[in-house]
């Protein structure tokens, strides 16, 4: 195993380049950095692998934890509502005990609408959003817009 890193393997393999050695020597350094580069990219995969599977426990465990927050805050409101019933029910909008003290208090004024198409524009808030999809598919069409270029890129896929 090499002492190396795969980013200074890759320097020297560039670097072999300018130095002065026979065509068997330069074939033979670059032989032995590519199977150092090879191995070292095996590992480094490795580790993408096993963290893909740690990644997948830890997005599972977030949703378990996501569902059970949201059992708890759904409970929290029924158990709210089923007090502010009663004490409506009872007209006891005002009351103490040893712990808490509970009152039905007045919300501030909120806004409500029935046609949105009344509202004034000024009022009216909208997002620009580019459609990706149907602008690639208008330019791979042959439609030309200023600054407007189709642009492959490349990225590692490791299988």
């Amino acid at each position: 195993m090499s002492e190396f890193t795969l980013y200074e393997l890759t320097d020297m393999y560039r670097n072999l380049k300018d130095l002065d050695l026979t065509d068997e020597e330069l074939q033979q350094s670059l032989n032995n950095i590519e199977d150092e580069i090879e191995i070292k990219a095996e590992n480094i995969a490795k580790v993408i692998k096993e963290n893909n599977g740690y990644i997948d426990l830890l997005k599972e465990e977030e949703k378990r934890l996501a569902d059970k927050r949201k059992a708890i805050e759904n409970r929290q409101n029924y158990l709210k509502d089923y007090i502010e019933t009663s004490m409506i029910a009872t007209d006891k909008r005002k009351f103490k005990t040893n712990l808490f003290s509970f009152n039905i208090q007045k919300n501030p004024a909120s806004v409500k609408w029935e046609d949105e198409t009344k509202i004034p524009v000024e009022f009216i808030k909208t997002e620009t959003k580019v459609m990706k999809k149907e602008l690639k598919e208008a330019v791979q069409n042959g439609l030309e817009i200023e600054g407007v270029e189709l642009v492959s890129t490349e990225s590692l896929r490791i299988r």
